[in-house]
């Protein structure tokens, strides 16, 4: 049985250990696609400003606040579409920071987070599993494989030890009744 268990845990670790490793690649791939997306929207910020500058606004905001004004349905839509297209930009930017800037756990924690669900999962389309090459990634996938290592194996732990001490106590029992009996 004991021998069965420690080829689990090394299989077990192993996978885990894979698993932790494409962590600093899809980040990588993730950072990629983020970096086109920020291209894109920082064009269409380029050129907001550019018609702020050549119609008098000082800012874009007060551009768009003032096109939120306009009585067409058609121009308040396209100022929605301008606001949206800032917030992105911000949001990008952000990401961007974090991607770049980020240790290994934050850029994780900002990939799975659920609001990027959509993004990862348009980024893990073009995913293809590989092994990092620099030692930081490879130390952090390390440490995260052998502490989610100890967190799935600490319930069988804690249960193999509990039986083992219940034994102990049951056998100490015994113990004690016949040396009471002589």
């Amino acid at each position: 049985m004991g021998l069965i268990v420690r080829i689990i845990d090394k299989i077990g670790f192993a996978v885990l250990l894979l698993l932790a490793l494409q962590i600093p690649i899809l980040a990588d791939h993730y950072r990629q696609y983020l970096s086109g997306y920020y291209d894109a929207t920082a064009r269409q910020v380029a050129e907001y400003q550019s018609m702020a500058d050549e119609f008098g606004y000082p800012t874009v905001t007060e551009m768009i606040n003032a096109l939120e004004r306009n009585s067409s349905p058609i121009v308040q839509k396209d100022a929605q579409y301008k606001l949206r297209t800032l917030a992105e930009h911000r949001q990008l930017e952000s990401g961007l920071s974090t991607l770049k800037n980020g240790h290994y756990f934050q850029q994780a924690w900002y990939m799975l987070a659920p609001k990027q669900r959509a993004t990862l999962a348009r980024v893990l389309e073009n995913f293809s599993p590989s092994v990092p090459l620099t030692p930081s990634a490879i130390v952090y996938s390390l440490i995260t494989a052998i502490l989610a290592n100890l967190l799935l194996w600490t319930p069988f732990w804690l249960f193999r030890t509990g039986k083992a001490i219940h034994a102990r106590r049951q056998h100490k029992k015994q113990l004690q009744g016949l040396l009471n009996r002589v």
